[in-house]
């Protein structure tokens, strides 16, 4: 089991070079950083993107392998060209979403009987984790398998990730030297169908670089952001890609749960081309300077009344995921946005204007806020680029991987 030691260091060799490589594989858009870590956080030395050609990708899903490698060979190239040959990365976090990625939230409660008056040791805490991710990954496929709707040879899982852990119902970041009765641990686990998986080994073997970690990008994000461990942290985040919309659900800073919908903006740039007559092309540019406020009235008012019902379709969308969301008293009022698509001001006001309540738990009105890169905890922009909202997922893959080697008690990562 690849697992990252309760106590210990990460299991793995490393490279030579202090840089590694995040890409995003977008449906619309491919987005690449190259980054370095210290003890500090994340540093964000170059980024690029790639537009993907429109047979490449499908609602996250890989159509056309040979096309998305060659976007990628182009982005690793300019992002590493400044690099001397030894500098050059070997390794990259990938990040995934899409509706073949699925998340669930796991939590197991861990009885100490007669040795509840022991402090617990370094040994017992990493047996009990341990047991914990050996049950997940081999009792708990068949589960996994009916959500995927495959066979449970056909599971992969990314990652298993303890998002809290309590001591006698006391929130605690070590449970090494407590005497306690209880210990529970909050975990998250991802997982997809290995036949997408073999498609991403193909490319990163076709590219010569190491797949280090394959995380779902909705809980790179939410686990990224600024503050989303503390106890009393608690929102709802959506990640508008060109071809899916993400949603991931934080509760009390460690309660973790996704879910994934191909609604993106893509769904919107169509929508115009074919309204107005217009190349796919024209019909981006007219989408983004709508999101601008850079359109002229008489053309600003035109989108927007073509938009609507698809925004009412995507806000639908939302909804009926979120009501898959598992045992949730109460929904946090906090909605937070990111993704390219996340840039169109009509999906705020549809959030903003819809009643709650009537569908979901929801207790207040809700807030919406654009999350941009400055909002991401300990990632630091060494080149100036990262400004927009779809720029917070590649940095959160990075994130995240810095997470794993800094916390190693938190993480196990699938083989790749």
């Amino acid at each position: 089991m690849k697992l990252f030691s309760l106590f210990g260091g990460q299991q793995k060799k490393e490279t030579s070079s202090k840089y590694l490589l995040s890409l995003d594989i977008g449906t619309e858009v491919m987005k690449g950083l190259l980054f370095s870590m210290s003890n500090l956080g994340v540093d964000i030395w170059s980024s690029y993107q790639v537009t993907q050609q429109t047979h490449a990708m499908r609602s996250g899903m890989i159509l056309n392998p040979e096309v998305v490698t060659e976007n990628a060979r182009l982005c690793i190239q300019k992002l590493v060209e400044k690099l001397e040959p030894n500098e050059v990365p070997s390794k990259m976090v990938l990040g995934m979403a899409g509706e073949l990625v699925n998340g669930i939230s796991i939590r197991v409660s861990y009885e100490r009987g007669n040795d509840s008056k022991k402090k617990i040791s370094e040994a017992e805490a990493n047996t009990v984790v341990e047991n914990v991710i050996s049950d997940i990954l081999t009792k708990g496929k068949g589960e996994l398998a009916k959500r995927l709707d495959t066979t449970e040879d056909n599971v992969e899982v990314l990652q298993i990730t303890v998002t809290g852990m309590f001591a006698d119902g006391r929130k605690v970041d070590t449970i090494v030297g407590l005497s306690v009765d209880e210990v529970v641990l909050n975990l998250y686990a991802s997982f997809a169908p290995k036949t997408y998986i073999r498609t991403l080994r193909e490319i990163s073997k076709s590219l010569d670089v190491e797949i280090a970690s394959i995380v779902t990008q909705p809980f790179a994000v939410s686990r990224s952001f600024a503050g989303s461990w503390d106890s009393q942290f608690s929102a709802i985040f959506i990640d508008v890609g060109g071809g899916t919309t993400d949603v991931a659900l934080v509760q009390n800073g460690d309660s973790i749960q996704t879910q994934m919908y191909a609604f993106g903006g893509r769904a919107f740039t169509k929508k115009i081309a074919q309204a107005m007559d217009v190349s796919y092309t024209i019909a981006e540019g007219r989408k983004i300077k709508y999101s601008t406020g850079d359109l002229p009235q008489d053309l600003r008012d035109e989108v927007r009344r073509l938009l609507a019902p698809d925004v009412q379709l995507w806000l639908d969308a939302l909804v009926v995921a979120m009501e898959e969301f598992e045992n949730v008293p109460d929904f946090p009022p906090q909605f937070y946005l990111c993704g390219g698509g996340a840039m169109l001001p009509d999906l705020k006001e549809a959030i903003l204007a819809f009643p709650w309540h009537k569908h979901l738990p929801f207790k207040r009105l809700p807030k919406v806020t654009l999350v941009t890169p400055d909002k991401l905890d300990k990632v630091y922009d060494k080149s100036g680029l990262l400004i927009h909202p779809y720029d917070v997922t590649p940095a959160s893959l990075a994130k995240f991987y810095w997470d794993v080697l800094r916390l190693p008690h938190l993480n196990y990562l699938g083989t790749y």
